[in-house]
């Protein structure tokens, strides 16, 4: 049998969509979900295009959502969308609503009759007196709620907090974004991401829901273990899943892990977390399930947003993943799946598909 030669490309799923698309720039924070009205997977994500004005928020990719949809969850078809671009959420009309400059997706699930949102957005607000990096139109983020019938028409749900959202923010922090959404005891349950004014410290919050329309805070995320040595800068993002039934622990995490160690300052990796109650949180295994590909490789400098997907065959791993320095030709990001075994999720391989050959 011929051995196969690693390419720089293995694990790249999506890049960039066409010149003119929403898509066109960036793209990243995947969500897979099983849509079984179109009995086809369908994947939202997040995107700006090159037209986008330069000074939003210039530290993230967000602007609108799109999505696509694929029959065996590793080649993609894009959905032309209603909106901008082929967009299917893009901001608010209103300015003076929380989301009126940018937008992010956070998380979808299904709930009886609609496909519910929770995302993350901000207007024209820039932080005062914090991180010098973050001091932009937009950075002052906050979090809210949509839902759709079709995963095409979104409508949004309005919060009660500042300009619709459902959560506001602390004066020491200097955005809430990165939601997570999960159903645990009956009751909704949102996790996302704040970060100190000095960005020395990303934090996940809790809040809760019995209708999905009125939000209590929660407090913080909850370890029973001390931080690993790549998560002392805090958890930039993270998922909660539903274990496959049967299983020892009902409730799993993946997550985004920010190393703090000087030699590896900023270095993202993605990890999984374990669960009883959905509420203490404990980390699988020191080594985390992927971590940034081989020098020259598209995700070489950074993997982050996991979506984890289980099914009866395998377990999926889709990812937003960068290179800073890119090959000539190379996409500079991109949305990206590795594949392991259900059983024990112990060995993440990026996946290999035939077009990248």
């Amino acid at each position: 049998m011929a051995l196969i030669t690693p390419s720089p490309l293995d694990g790249l799923i999506l890049a960039a969509g066409d010149r003119g698309r929403c898509d066109d720039d960036r793209i990243g924070g995947p969500v897979v979900r099983w849509d079984a009205a179109i009995s086809r997977w369908r994947l939202w994500y997040y995107c700006r295009d090159a037209a986008f004005p330069p000074g939003i928020a210039p530290q993230f990719g967000t602007g609108r959502i799109a999505t696509a949809v694929s029959d065996d969850g590793l080649h993609w078809s894009r959905v032309d969308g209603p909106l901008s671009g082929g967009a299917v959420f893009e901001p608010s009309v209103d300015a003076r609503a929380f989301d009126s400059t940018h937008i992010g997706l956070g998380d979808v699930m299904r709930e009886g009759d609609w496909w519910w949102m929770v995302y993350f957005g901000g207007n024209q607000e820039v932080p005062q007196g914090m991180e010098p990096s973050y001091a932009f139109a937009g950075c002052r983020m906050r979090l809210g709620i949509a839902r759709s019938r079709d995963g095409v028409h979104w409508e949004r749900v309005h919060g009660g907090k500042s300009g619709g959202a459902i959560v506001d923010l602390d004066d020491d922090d200097i955005y809430a974004g990165f939601p997570s959404l999960a159903r645990i005891g009956g009751r909704w349950q949102v996790l996302y991401t704040t970060v100190d004014r000095h960005a020395s410290y990303w934090r996940s919050r809790v809040i809760e829901s019995d209708d999905g329309e009125h939000w209590q805070a929660a407090g913080d995320l909850q370890w029973t273990h001390e931080p690993a040595a790549d998560e002392t800068g805090g958890i930039v993002t993270r998922q909660v899943l539903a274990n496959a039934p049967g299983a020892d622990v009902p409730w799993l995490m993946t997550y985004t892990a920010k190393d703090a160690r000087p030699q590896t300052a900023g270095r993202r990796s993605i990890c999984l977390a374990g669960s009883q109650d959905g509420v203490r949180w404990q980390r699988f295994r020191q080594e985390p399930l992927l971590t940034i590909g081989a020098a020259g490789a598209w995700d070489a400098d950074g993997v982050a947003s996991p979506c984890l997907v289980l099914t009866k065959e395998c377990a999926r791993l889709y990812y937003y993943g960068w290179s800073i320095t890119p090959a000539p030709g190379q996409p500079q990001r991109g949305i990206g799946c590795a594949i392991a075994d259900p059983a024990g999720m112990e060995h993440f391989r990026r996946a290999v598909l035939q077009a990248q050959r």
